[in-house]
């Protein structure tokens, strides 16, 4: 079935015209005296998305994975990266050496939440209520006492640990972690560690409506920007350099309180050049040209993963050329091929056989490196990727899961009659994620024309 427009039950069309009206209007500035309380809502609003989800739904997928305790071990300036999921990811330290458990006592009773260890601040002990004490939990004596107390009183028969050879967010406990663990629990309990892998991935990858109304916002967000930067707002062919537009998007990004998810590429790709220009080329834009970018916020906690495509009008054009129009066509369909082959259950590396078989077959020339996304740039699921273990992990083996956020994320490739036959590549990326009843939604978009910049007006805004 063809994807439709960004909608579910869970998020009405009258929430996501909100949303994108919202990331249309001016931004925040500090230079208002809006943005401490902006940060402040923000923050605080992650704080009661990733509450709800962990009260609501943790238990659940520790019994669908027969764990009883999941057992996170970090250390000061070696946070364990799935310590973000419960918190925030600036303001949630890691303590000297601390053991943030959940235990499942079963029956109806429900799950145990603790941290045994130190410097627990306030906002952290709601998602670690039955946390013993103030949380600074020892001294000279050192954890181990605590832990073993802990650990033997309950007697879990399966302890998870962030141990994965295949997936980097899973994989939180170091090697002289897991000794200490040893050391701490006793053998019995090291012969009853699992890894937390397909727990994390599960309870990461399985998104709530609060999660879902951010990413959305955060899109369009990120959309707006874009079309910001690639407009005659900013951009003066001729003059403006793609430095300069790198730089206006990182200040746009802390003018309104975001983060980054990574740093912006502003490409160049020019007729009659044997090469592109990248990132800190500091090339001018001249009329013309083809211009690629990629880029991503964070905002509480989500984040976002877009390319773009820019044609900059010759003077006298007033859209590109017939044969970018019909490569970036062919990029329309394959986005949509995609799209339709998202389906739950399928592994990633499926879903990109089929999607560039069936592009091949429209004569398409395509390659597919979509990937789940969220928490993480590429997230704890699926990726829709070669079936490289020592590159990717497990990630294509992994499925499609209902509510997953993902980056369609491909490229197209084809000769530009207009460019004497000159191959040009199309990078596209667009956010979505996959709907409860097997459609694929987009979150923001997508872009279905080549966006285009004017060479006959000045840019009112200068670069930054």
């Amino acid at each position: 079935m063809a994807p439709r427009s960004a909608r579910s039950s869970s998020t009405p069309a009258i929430l996501l015209a909100a949303l994108s009206l919202t990331a249309l209007l001016p931004a925040p500035s500090l230079a208002q005296g809006l943005l401490p309380d902006l940060v402040r809502e923000r923050t605080e609003r992650e704080w009661a998305v990733k509450l709800e989800k962990l009260e609501t739904t943790l238990q659940g997928h520790m019994r669908t994975h027969g764990i009883d305790m999941w057992l996170i071990l970090s250390r000061e300036n070696d946070p364990d990266p799935a310590l973000r999921l419960f918190g925030d990811h600036w303001t949630t330290w890691a303590g000297h050496r601390n053991a943030w458990v959940f235990f499942d006592p079963g029956g109806d009773a429900p799950l145990e939440r603790v941290v045994l260890g130190t410097h627990v601040r306030g906002h952290i002990l709601p998602f670690f209520p039955d946390t013993p004490g103030s949380g600074h939990g020892y001294g000279e004596e050192g954890l181990a006492p605590h832990l073993q107390e802990y650990v033997q009183a309950r007697d879990p028969r399966t302890i998870a640990i962030n141990r994965s050879r295949t997936v980097t967010m899973a994989d939180g406990l170091s090697l002289e972690g897991y000794r200490y663990l040893v050391e701490a629990l006793g053998e019995t309990f090291e012969e009853r560690f699992v890894s937390a892998e397909p727990l994390l991935i599960d309870y990461v990858a399985h998104r709530t409506p609060a999660e879902l109304e951010i990413s959305i916002e955060a899109s369009w967000i990120t959309w707006n920007i874009l079309k910001r930067a690639f407009s005659n707002e900013v951009l003066t062919p001729g003059a403006t350099t793609n430095e300069d537009v790198y730089w206006w998007i990182l200040q746009e990004v802390e003018d309104q309180g975001l983060e980054l998810n990574f740093s912006p590429s502003v490409t160049i790709h020019r007729q009659g050049a044997t090469r592109s220009f990248g990132v800190h080329e500091d090339e001018v834009i001249q009329p013309g040209d083809m211009l690629h970018v990629d880029f991503g916020v964070q905002l509480m906690g989500i984040g976002t993963d877009q390319q773009k495509q820019i044609y900059v009008l010759r003077p006298g054009e007033t859209e590109p050329p017939p044969g970018i129009r019909a490569l970036f066509a062919q990029s329309v369909r394959m986005a949509d091929i995609i799209a339709e082959e998202l389906k739950p259950g399928v592994e990633g590396r499926v879903v990109k056989a089929r999607a560039e078989k069936r592009g091949a077959g429209e004569g398409i020339d395509n390659l597919v490196y979509s990937h789940a996304q969220g928490s993480w740039v590429h997230d704890a699921g699926a990726w829709a990727i070669s079936d490289w273990p020592e590159r990717y992990g497990n990630h294509p083996r992994e499925p499609v899961r209902p509510t997953e956020f993902w980056s369609v994320e491909f490229s197209v490739r084809g000769a530009i009659p207009e460019w004497g036959g000159q191959m040009l590549g199309m990078g596209r990326e667009e956010d979505g994620w996959v709907g409860a009843d097997d459609t694929f939604q987009w979150m923001s978009g997508p872009q279905r024309e080549v966006w285009v910049v004017r060479s006959d007006v000045g840019g009112s805004a200068p670069p930054r």
